[in-house]
């Protein structure tokens, strides 16, 4: 039955394929920020209904989600794109560039969409031989906070059984899709150390407690957490970002703030480097005679594809791209809010092969001039569709 499915999907997909890349285009030059997708959400519901797909009405502010219904029963699984765009003035001479000033797509998020929206446009034309239903969750606010969250708090995972999504990826050609079982990408936590010392004449430091000086032990001290209390088989990254302190050469100032990110491949890392990270930074601001305040902030948990379902969406995938071209995706500490979906359901999160040198589409994502090959459209499409029945049998 799959591969008669497939040469059907071959031909609705290249029937649909112009369709989708106007809705691609006009999704890309129409860009809007985190919670504020409103035009965005618009046009969705309005393809959606274009096609007789009906949203499901929520409470969400922005962001919308459809069901498309079997004839059969059977189980509900989920499709996942994300809508929102990035605050990057896009340096493209494109025809359907970003007609929003300092508002884009550099991270791809309007070809997720346009997936999304194809794969239920077809599943539609099928329903009459779709063993159960799909619901799609077009998500805002995945460059910010609370856009999974939100969705989850309207009850759209509810009777779900697995959900899968996916996301473009410059660094592999159009006609890949990258996979991995397990740890996929990083916990994601913000932190602000805020000291304080006793500011003074640059001239007379014996007079002061300094907190340039503190701070500068701390963060040598936070080098040592990876390196001494995660075991080599675990990923985990303590970075600053940002120290300020002071604003005169010969002035020594009453405080200084660091400001920086964790990200780890487990939530039992995630709180050991938290305990150990508490403890080290109090420890060396006591010792050296300041006052410390820690503002640490879980933010997004770490991407954990679950097995089986990795296992049904690596099959799909084989017989989408083939064996060869199926590739074993690496781990990355970048973060994505799709592990909220995979804290309450089952799920798998893959990369979608969408670089093409041959056309220039070599830039990586959050790039001024970062493009997708619209070619990876097809391809995310289908895998979509023959997952979600599979995921569906």
């Amino acid at each position: 039955m799959m591969k008669q499915l497939s040469a059907i999907l071959d031909e609705k997909i290249d029937s649909l394929f112009p369709k989708l890349v106007e809705i691609r285009r006009e999704l890309h030059m129409y860009p809007e920020l985190s919670n504020a997708e409103f035009q965005t959400t618009e046009r969705i519901n309005g393809w959606l209904k274009e096609f007789g797909i009906a949203p499901i009405p929520t409470g969400l502010k922005t962001g919308t989600a459809a069901e498309v219904t079997g004839k059969e029963q059977g189980p509900t699984i989920a499709l996942r794109a994300d809508i929102d765009a990035l605050p990057i003035q896009e340096a493209s001479d494109l025809p359907f560039r970003s007609k929003i000033n300092g508002v884009s797509h550099m991270c791809g998020h309007d070809v997720h969409t346009t997936i999304a929206l194809g794969a239920g446009i077809v599943l539609q034309s099928l329903r009459d031989i779709l063993p159960g239903n799909v619901r799609i969750l077009f998500q805002p606010a995945e460059e910010t906070e609370g856009g999974a969250v939100s969705v989850i708090e309207q009850g759209l995972l509810e009777g779900v059984k697995s959900i899968i999504g996916l996301h473009n990826s410059p660094d592999l050609p159009t006609g890949t899709i990258g996979i991995k079982e397990g740890f996929f990408m990083a916990s994601c936590d913000d932190f602000t150390i805020t000291i304080k010392g006793k500011g003074g004449h640059a001239a007379l430091p014996e007079n002061t407690i300094d907190p340039i000086v503190i701070g500068s032990a701390v963060v040598s001290q936070l080098q040592t957490i990876v390196s001494r209390t995660v075991p080599a088989k675990e990923s985990a990254v303590v970075s600053i970002g940002a120290f300020q302190a002071g604003a005169t050469n010969n002035v020594i100032p009453d405080q200084a703030i660091l400001k920086g990110t964790v990200r780890t491949s487990n939530e039992e890392v995630r709180q050991k480097i938290y305990q150990t990270f508490k403890n080290v930074v109090t420890n060396t601001v006591t010792a050296l005679g300041g006052e410390v305040e820690i503002d640490y902030q879980f933010l997004i948990p770490a991407v954990v594809n679950d097995p089986k379902i990795t296992e049904v969406v690596r099959t799909t995938a084989v017989s989408v791209v083939g064996e060869e071209q199926t590739l074993l995706a690496e781990s990355t500490m970048g973060g994505e809010d799709f592990s909220y979906y995979q804290k309450e359901v089952p799920g798998c999160y893959v990369w979608l092969g969408s670089r093409n040198e041959e056309k220039g589409i070599i830039h990586g994502l959050h790039h001024p001039e970062f493009m997708v090959d619209e070619e990876a459209i097809k391809i995310g499409v289908k895998w979509m569709v023959l997952s979600a029945f599979r995921l569906l049998q």
